[in-house]
């Protein structure tokens, strides 16, 4: 019996072809984007697990308290470690990491940058998965001049030779010679810290007792079975009992907390992080979007078996005549619906294969299918897929098995009316889902395009970055500064300690002179040269910038930005002039004598906070030179002749200001071209849909429309009343779909510090786009039935 089913089933879809064809492609397309969109959110969500010991790792952090306001960070001081071990049992061993920058590496005659460089503790890979591919992970980082590199670094210096014990130059601090003790087996992409190469931690010279130098990674293995909440209890106070109470200053002290290791790539709440983070709002954004896709696929799904239902009417009453019984009839159109969604799987799983790189190139994924061992995938779309087949077909086969032959046979059977309120209230569903898919894609093209284009407040356009690497650089600079000028293409040059797109945010302590004395306060330092201010074009709005015609500028002189002023009370620029400054514990003493208009040297995910800049040219590590456009490439090359003459050790090497700016938001633009490519393919399936269902509902209207061409009804007359009902359900659409999307996409805008207005005209550009949407996909049924010969319209049945 079952074989018979599966042999009408087969002629069924062979005789209506295009039904077909627009169910099996509707539900594939639908299928394969909710499997693309659910390996990435698996891929986000598995972060880490790569790790044996994964669920018993926590990060440490910590939260400081300056101004009532609690302060997140990711990065906790060196000492830090052994005190966790000795005062907490439950610690079993504890592993630090930092970043090594940009280091140099000389191999014979080979000197190249290198960077994804780790400090690292020699337990570090009894703690985290890290293999090897040679070397023993036991002792590979127990001597402080050894270091383990990664398979492309072996092979980028050594070639065929193997890299076990060969000697590299490695610039750090100072330069070491250093013996390659390990080298690292292919490492899963989703995980955070991801070296390309490390070296012992004792190699980290200064600092290692310092209980205020919050600038490295702790992580923290604990036993099986420990509480995090019991444990972060017994941790309070930690700081306290390490640091003199003399050192803890008037402010109360840190307190260090636990980050589960799984929890933290998509935790986006801390600074001073070092690795790939996300945000789990993305994840719900995604999920909620996989959802709607395989929702619009599953409703055209319905929507054409209920459509196509009433056109087998008279068929299911002949079968009943002959003696068919209703448990038959059942199990028949259930099988043809399986067997419907059974192909769109099939040809989902092509369309996964064929797209996944493109997918991947544009989500900067490594994502790959393994049908066979992804439960997510081999169970869960084949469940799906009979779960729609099933859903599908059930009320088509319930409600085409109850009818009486004698009636059918009489035609005396007339539509249904819950078929068509059914079918009506799905599309308004999908035209809904539509639009606010229209809506977000939207409100995130216009935060892009805001952000891209938002004034900063500085100008970054002919902005060279060059970072001062080596001794001889930093002791250089002015000769560098001066040779540089020489250059007519050349019009300003400035160094600094960081700069606009750069990471390295050096928070420190001032002491300030606030309307009821001298108040502690936290700022962003800059420490700069003369010519910061004018090379990166901002503007002085109160007092004057720094200058070397005033002898005590670089001892004594401060600027502060328009943030500052507000922050701490000054009220107006010109009242901020002339307050005393202690900066960093009194590391330097001066006065006021400029605020500069605020700009966003952060990314504008954060507002601005204050900024102090000061004249301390000996710890800039960033050279800035503006060129003047039309002279770029001489200019470039006549740096780089000059940067030689000075320094011909270190390579001469650059960025562009606007280029490292565009850096930031890389991330949320990958994801919204993601989100925008997405919301496109939802549109397409309910297009896919709309244009199956409006065929059907042409079709059952053949002869209506015959009588009315005959009665003298013009092709316009005819296009309008079949286009009228999809026009009102789209309007209905609209006015259910712009609150909620309103909603969910102010939601959205609130990770950014500076959002743009959702504008009213977004909603009505949406209900537009989705009624030209709805009347082109009718519109050629609309016509083909409009300009029929009406005489084979009233033969049609």
């Amino acid at each position: 019996m079952f074989r018979n089913y599966l042999k009408i089933a087969y002629r069924n879809l062979l005789r209506h072809k295009a039904y077909s064809f627009i169910n099996i492609a509707g539900l594939g397309v639908g299928i394969a984007c909710c499997m693309l969109l659910c390996l990435y959110v698996q891929d986000e969500l598995t972060f880490e697990s790569s790790h044996a010991k994964a669920r018993n790792i926590y990060r440490v952090t910590a939260d400081i308290t300056q101004q009532g306001e609690v302060n997140r960070i990711a990065v906790t001081p060196p000492p830090l470690a052994a005190a966790m071990m000795q005062d907490f049992p439950e610690v079993v061993q504890a592993v630090r990491f930092n970043q090594t920058g940009r280091n140099l590496f000389t191999f014979g005659e080979k000197r190249l940058y290198e960077t994804g460089g780790y400090y690292a503790d020699p337990n570090v890979f009894d703690v985290f998965t890290y293999p090897l591919a040679s070397g023993d992970p036991k002792t590979a980082l127990k001597d402080p001049n050894s270091i383990v590199i990664n398979q492309e670094m072996a092979q980028r210096y050594f070639g065929s030779q193997d890299a076990l014990n060969q000697v590299i130059r490695v610039e750090l601090d100072s330069t070491y010679e250093m013996k390659v003790t390990g080298v690292l087996a292919e490492l899963p992409y989703n995980i955070q810290i991801r070296p390309n190469f490390m070296v012992s931690f004792e190699m980290v010279r200064r600092n290692q007792d310092n209980w205020w130098a919050f600038g490295y990674t702790t992580y923290v293995e604990t036993k099986p079975n420990v509480s995090q909440v019991a444990l972060e209890k017994k941790m309070l106070g930690l700081f306290k009992r390490h640091v003199s109470a003399e050192n803890l200053g008037s402010g109360p002290p840190p307190e260090a907390k636990l980050q589960p290791l799984l929890a933290i790539h998509l935790d986006s709440s801390f600074g001073r992080e070092n690795g790939s983070i996300n945000d789990m709002a993305y994840i719900y954004l995604f999920s909620i979007l996989a959802l709607f896709i395989i929702g619009i696929a599953c409703i055209n799904f319905m929507n054409l078996a209920t459509a196509r239902s009433q056109g087998r009417a008279r068929e299911v009453g002949v079968r009943k005549v002959v003696g068919a019984v209703r448990p038959q009839l059942i199990r028949q159109f259930l099988s043809e619906s399986m067997v419907l969604s059974v192909l769109a799987l099939v040809l989902a799983v092509i369309l996964v294969e064929l797209s996944l790189p493109a997918f991947n190139q544009l989500s900067g994924k490594v994502l790959s299918v393994d049908y066979f061992n992804n439960p997510l995938i081999s169970v869960g779309f084949l469940s799906l897929t009979l779960l729609v087949g099933l859903a599908a077909g059930i009320y088509p086969a319930f409600f085409l098995s109850s009818f009486r032959p004698v009636e059918v046979l009489k035609g005396k059977l007339t539509g249904s009316s819950r078929g068509v309120t059914l079918r009506r209230s799905l599309v308004v569903l999908q035209f809904s889902i539509s639009i606010g898919l229209i809506v977000g894609t939207g409100v995130v093209y216009s935060q892009m395009t805001y952000v891209k284009n938002k004034q900063l407040g500085f100008e970054k356009e002919q902005m060279v970055v060059i970072p001062l690497r080596g001794a001889r650089a930093y002791q250089q600079y002015q000769a560098l500064k001066t040779e540089f000028l020489r250059n007519p293409g050349i019009s300003q040059v400035s160094i600094s300690s960081s700069l606009p797109g750069s990471r390295g945010w050096w928070y420190t302590g001032v002491e300030v002179q606030g309307n009821q004395g001298q108040e502690e306060r936290t700022a962003v330092t800059f420490q700069v040269d003369y010519d910061f201010m004018k090379t990166l074009g901002t503007e002085i709005i109160a007092g004057r910038d720094f200058s070397p015609r005033f002898a005590t500028d670089s001892a004594q002189a401060f600027i502060v930005n328009e943030a500052a002023v507000k922050e701490y009370g000054w009220g107006t620029p010109e009242k901020a002039l002339g307050r005393q400054v202690n900066w960093n514990g009194n590391s330097k003493q001066g006065r006021i004598i400029g605020v500069v208009k605020d700009f966003h040297y952060q990314s504008l995910h954060q507002e601005i906070s204050p900024a102090i800049f000061h004249i301390m040219p000996h710890r800039a590590s960033l050279m800035t030179v503006r060129l003047q456009a039309g002279k770029i490439q001489s200019s470039l090359d006549d740096m780089q002749k000059k940067w030689t003459q000075i320094d011909a050790e270190h390579p001469f090497e650059f960025t562009f200001l606007d280029e490292d700016l565009n850096t930031q938001y890389q991330s949320v633009e990958t994801l919204g071209k993601v989100f925008s490519t997405f919301s496109i393919l939802a549109i397409f399936i309910a297009c896919l849909g709309l244009y199956g269902l409006a065929a059907f509902t042409t079709t059952q209207r053949t002869k209506e429309i015959g009588i009315r061409k005959v009665l003298g009804a013009s092709t316009s007359n005819i296009m309008m009343m079949l286009s009228k009902e999809f026009v009102v359900l789209v309007i209905v659409a609209l006015l259910a779909a712009s609150p909620i999307a309103w909603y969910s996409m102010s939601r959205w805008l609130e990770n950014f510090a500076y959002p743009t207005p959702i504008q009213w005209w977004l909603f009505g550009l949406a209900g537009v786009l989705a009624l030209a949407i709805a009347l082109i996909t009718i519109s050629f049924q609309a016509m083909k039935a409009a300009v029929a010969n009406p005489v084979k319209s009233l033969r049609s049945e």
